[in-house]
Protein backbone atom coordinates (compact mmCIF):
# COMPACT_ATOMS: atom_id res chain seq x y z
CA UNK A 1 0.00 0.00 0.00
CA UNK A 2 1.18 3.37 -1.06
CA UNK A 3 1.95 5.38 2.28
CA UNK A 4 0.72 8.27 1.56
CA UNK A 5 -2.76 7.17 1.28
CA UNK A 6 -2.98 6.38 4.70
CA UNK A 7 -5.02 8.33 7.39
CA UNK A 8 -2.20 10.48 9.87
CA UNK A 9 -3.51 8.40 12.82
CA UNK A 10 -5.65 5.70 14.29
CA UNK A 11 -9.27 6.98 14.42
CA UNK A 12 -9.97 8.11 18.40
CA UNK A 13 -13.11 6.62 20.00
CA UNK A 14 -15.84 8.48 19.20
CA UNK A 15 -14.52 9.39 15.90
CA UNK A 16 -16.61 8.36 12.81
CA UNK A 17 -16.02 7.84 9.28
CA UNK A 18 -19.65 8.28 6.62
CA UNK A 19 -19.57 5.63 4.49
CA UNK A 20 -22.80 5.48 1.89
CA UNK A 21 -25.13 3.57 4.00
CA UNK A 22 -22.62 3.06 7.05
CA UNK A 23 -21.58 4.73 9.34
CA UNK A 24 -18.02 3.61 10.84
CA UNK A 25 -17.06 4.55 14.14
CA UNK A 26 -14.57 3.62 16.58
CA UNK A 27 -16.27 2.84 20.50
CA UNK A 28 -14.68 1.76 23.92
CA UNK A 29 -14.68 -1.25 24.78
CA UNK A 30 -14.37 -3.09 28.24
CA UNK A 31 -11.74 -4.85 29.86
CA UNK A 32 -9.87 -7.48 27.53
CA UNK A 33 -7.89 -10.49 27.74
CA UNK A 34 -7.13 -13.46 25.89
CA UNK A 35 -8.31 -17.05 26.88
CA UNK A 36 -6.64 -20.41 25.69
CA UNK A 37 -7.23 -24.04 26.35
CA UNK A 38 -10.14 -25.30 27.80
CA UNK A 39 -12.35 -22.73 26.80
CA UNK A 40 -15.44 -23.87 27.91
CA UNK A 41 -13.19 -23.95 31.72
CA UNK A 42 -12.06 -20.53 31.62
CA UNK A 43 -15.36 -18.71 30.93
CA UNK A 44 -17.14 -21.14 33.99
CA UNK A 45 -14.66 -20.13 36.11
CA UNK A 46 -13.18 -15.95 34.76
CA UNK A 47 -17.32 -15.22 33.34
CA UNK A 48 -19.51 -17.67 34.43
CA UNK A 49 -22.85 -15.55 32.39
CA UNK A 50 -20.46 -15.02 29.22
CA UNK A 51 -21.33 -16.81 26.05
CA UNK A 52 -19.24 -17.62 23.37
CA UNK A 53 -19.67 -15.25 20.00
CA UNK A 54 -18.77 -16.76 16.62
CA UNK A 55 -18.85 -15.17 13.27
CA UNK A 56 -21.49 -11.80 13.65
CA UNK A 57 -23.07 -13.15 16.19
CA UNK A 58 -24.44 -10.48 18.92
CA UNK A 59 -23.04 -10.36 22.30
CA UNK A 60 -26.75 -10.73 24.81
CA UNK A 61 -24.25 -9.61 28.10
CA UNK A 62 -21.73 -7.02 28.52
CA UNK A 63 -19.28 -10.32 29.61
CA UNK A 64 -18.50 -12.58 26.44
CA UNK A 65 -15.52 -14.45 24.63
CA UNK A 66 -15.15 -14.18 20.77
CA UNK A 67 -14.15 -16.87 19.54
CA UNK A 68 -10.42 -16.75 17.14
CA UNK A 69 -9.55 -20.24 17.13
CA UNK A 70 -10.67 -24.03 18.72
CA UNK A 71 -9.00 -23.28 21.34
CA UNK A 72 -8.28 -19.59 21.54
CA UNK A 73 -10.74 -16.55 22.61
CA UNK A 74 -10.78 -12.89 23.58
CA UNK A 75 -12.63 -12.20 26.49
CA UNK A 76 -14.62 -9.30 26.95
CA UNK A 77 -15.81 -8.06 30.62
CA UNK A 78 -17.06 -5.18 32.42
CA UNK A 79 -14.78 -5.03 34.95
CA UNK A 80 -10.92 -6.17 35.14
CA UNK A 81 -10.56 -9.96 35.83
CA UNK A 82 -9.28 -11.06 39.37
CA UNK A 83 -7.88 -14.16 38.78
CA UNK A 84 -4.05 -14.22 38.44
CA UNK A 85 -2.72 -14.62 34.73
CA UNK A 86 -0.80 -17.42 33.77
CA UNK A 87 -2.26 -21.59 33.33
CA UNK A 88 -4.47 -22.57 35.73
CA UNK A 89 -4.91 -26.32 36.35
CA UNK A 90 -8.50 -26.77 35.10
CA UNK A 91 -6.93 -26.64 31.98
CA UNK A 92 -6.63 -23.23 30.31
CA UNK A 93 -4.45 -20.30 30.44
CA UNK A 94 -5.20 -16.58 30.88
CA UNK A 95 -3.31 -13.60 29.45
CA UNK A 96 -4.16 -9.54 30.07
CA UNK A 97 -4.94 -8.26 26.56
CA UNK A 98 -5.15 -4.71 27.70
CA UNK A 99 -5.79 -2.68 24.37
CA UNK A 100 -4.92 -5.25 21.99
CA UNK A 101 -7.90 -5.30 19.79
CA UNK A 102 -9.54 -1.58 18.89
CA UNK A 103 -13.56 -1.85 18.19
CA UNK A 104 -15.11 -0.35 15.23
CA UNK A 105 -18.92 -0.23 15.30
CA UNK A 106 -20.13 -0.90 11.56
CA UNK A 107 -23.80 0.69 11.44
CA UNK A 108 -26.15 1.15 8.23
CA UNK A 109 -27.88 -0.91 5.80
CA UNK A 110 -24.43 -1.55 4.05
CA UNK A 111 -21.89 -2.67 6.47
CA UNK A 112 -22.20 -6.41 5.24
CA UNK A 113 -21.07 -4.49 2.07
CA UNK A 114 -18.19 -2.91 3.93
CA UNK A 115 -16.88 -5.72 5.58
CA UNK A 116 -17.62 -7.68 2.37
CA UNK A 117 -14.99 -5.30 0.27
CA UNK A 118 -12.56 -5.60 2.56
CA UNK A 119 -12.32 -9.81 2.84
CA UNK A 120 -11.41 -11.89 0.35
CA UNK A 121 -13.87 -14.61 0.59
CA UNK A 122 -17.52 -14.88 0.94
CA UNK A 123 -18.25 -13.89 4.92
CA UNK A 124 -18.30 -17.14 7.05
CA UNK A 125 -21.99 -16.61 8.33
CA UNK A 126 -22.52 -19.46 10.25
CA UNK A 127 -18.86 -20.29 11.40
CA UNK A 128 -18.41 -20.54 15.62
CA UNK A 129 -15.22 -18.52 14.64
CA UNK A 130 -15.20 -14.99 14.30
CA UNK A 131 -11.73 -14.74 13.10
CA UNK A 132 -11.82 -13.45 9.24
CA UNK A 133 -8.65 -11.23 7.58
CA UNK A 134 -9.93 -7.77 6.86
CA UNK A 135 -7.81 -6.01 4.18
CA UNK A 136 -5.20 -8.90 4.54
CA UNK A 137 -5.01 -8.36 8.25
CA UNK A 138 -5.92 -10.60 11.42
CA UNK A 139 -9.52 -9.24 12.41
CA UNK A 140 -12.91 -10.83 14.02
CA UNK A 141 -16.56 -9.96 13.48
CA UNK A 142 -19.33 -9.77 15.57
CA UNK A 143 -22.82 -8.21 15.54
CA UNK A 144 -25.14 -5.70 17.03
CA UNK A 145 -28.95 -5.28 16.70
CA UNK A 146 -28.33 -2.76 13.77
CA UNK A 147 -25.31 -4.01 11.85
CA UNK A 148 -21.48 -5.25 13.02
CA UNK A 149 -18.85 -4.81 15.06
CA UNK A 150 -15.21 -4.84 13.58
CA UNK A 151 -12.29 -5.64 16.33
CA UNK A 152 -9.07 -4.98 14.54
CA UNK A 153 -5.92 -5.52 16.28
CA UNK A 154 -4.89 -1.85 17.48
CA UNK A 155 -1.52 -2.01 15.52
CA UNK A 156 -3.68 -2.63 12.14
CA UNK A 157 -6.43 0.55 12.79
CA UNK A 158 -4.70 3.17 10.81
CA UNK A 159 -4.00 0.65 7.78
CA UNK A 160 -7.64 -0.28 8.61
CA UNK A 161 -9.48 3.46 8.86
CA UNK A 162 -7.17 4.51 5.81
CA UNK A 163 -8.72 1.18 3.71
CA UNK A 164 -11.96 2.19 4.39
CA UNK A 165 -11.15 6.17 4.15
CA UNK A 166 -10.49 5.44 0.47
CA UNK A 167 -13.60 3.49 0.20
CA UNK A 168 -15.51 6.48 1.43
CA UNK A 169 -13.97 8.81 -1.18
CA UNK A 170 -14.71 6.92 -3.74
CA UNK A 171 -11.64 5.85 -4.69
CA UNK A 172 -11.30 2.97 -7.03
CA UNK A 173 -8.22 2.11 -6.50
CA UNK A 174 -9.03 1.45 -2.55
CA UNK A 175 -8.04 -2.20 -1.89
CA UNK A 176 -6.27 -4.73 0.43
CA UNK A 177 -2.89 -5.17 1.95
CA UNK A 178 -2.80 -8.81 0.34
CA UNK A 179 -4.08 -7.24 -3.02
CA UNK A 180 -0.79 -5.01 -3.29
CA UNK A 181 1.25 -8.15 -3.66
CA UNK A 182 -0.27 -9.76 -6.13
Amino acid sequence: MDERIWTDRPLAVGTTIELPGCRVTRVEVGCQSLLSGDLQAGLDILAPDAEMLGFADTPGTADHAIRIARDQALLVTAKPMESQPGWHPQGFALSPAGGRYACLSLIGPNAAELLAHGLTSAPPWDSPSAAVNFAGVPALVTGTSNGLTLWVESAYLTYVTSFMAQIAEGQTHARSYAETFE
